[in-house]
């Protein structure tokens, strides 16, 4: 008899041990898997610090092309007295697609919505200095051009500047 409680204790013995091992396992496997995902955590937050900087920069460089390109601006670096028509219309479109170019990789750190405001923006920018240049071809002096690009509203890039803010605004 004393055999069979002998034996039974030891089987609840091994059986206690198995199931312990097999608890630390689990524990060790757990734990292992926090440990990862806190890695991935200290990962990411070292992303963002490295991205961030690039993402305030493209928002940056973006409003600043905006502000460069509206056509008060753009003229009032482009036009100079004397300058020939269609040099004045060559370079006012040179300006802002260069600005534009110089500028392009900044779409990697903007959202969709903003990257297509500012896109949208350049494009309407064209599209009213072609325009005015069209209806106004007859004109010889090109100080009433100058003046009538001036006085344009332009829309188009005040809500592309609002999208971009509004963008900036939720990335902080």
């Amino acid at each position: 008899m004393n055999a069979i409680i002998v034996y039974s204790l030891m089987a609840a013995g091994l059986l206690i041990m198995v199931a312990t091992v097999i608890l630390l396992y689990r524990l060790i496997r757990m734990k292992d898997a926090e440990l990862r995902d806190g890695s991935k955590y200290e990962l990411k937050v070292q992303a963002l610090k490295i991205i961030m900087p690039l993402k305030v920069q493209a928002y940056e460089r973006f409003l600043l092309y905006l502000e460069r390109v509206q056509l008060p601006q753009l003229v009032k670096r482009v036009y100079v007295p004397g300058i020939e028509k269609g040099q004045f219309h060559l370079q006012l479109l040179q300006n802002v697609r260069e600005e534009f170019e110089h500028n392009l990789a900044q779409q990697l750190y903007v959202s969709n919505s903003t990257w297509n405001a500012v896109f949208n923006a350049k494009e309407e920018l064209v599209n009213q200095i072609n325009t005015t240049f069209e209806q106004l071809k007859d004109e010889e002096d090109v100080s009433i051009i100058a003046q009538s690009l001036v006085a344009l509203p332009n829309p188009v890039v005040e809500q592309a500047i609002s999208v971009l803010k509004h963008d900036f605004e939720r990335l902080l």
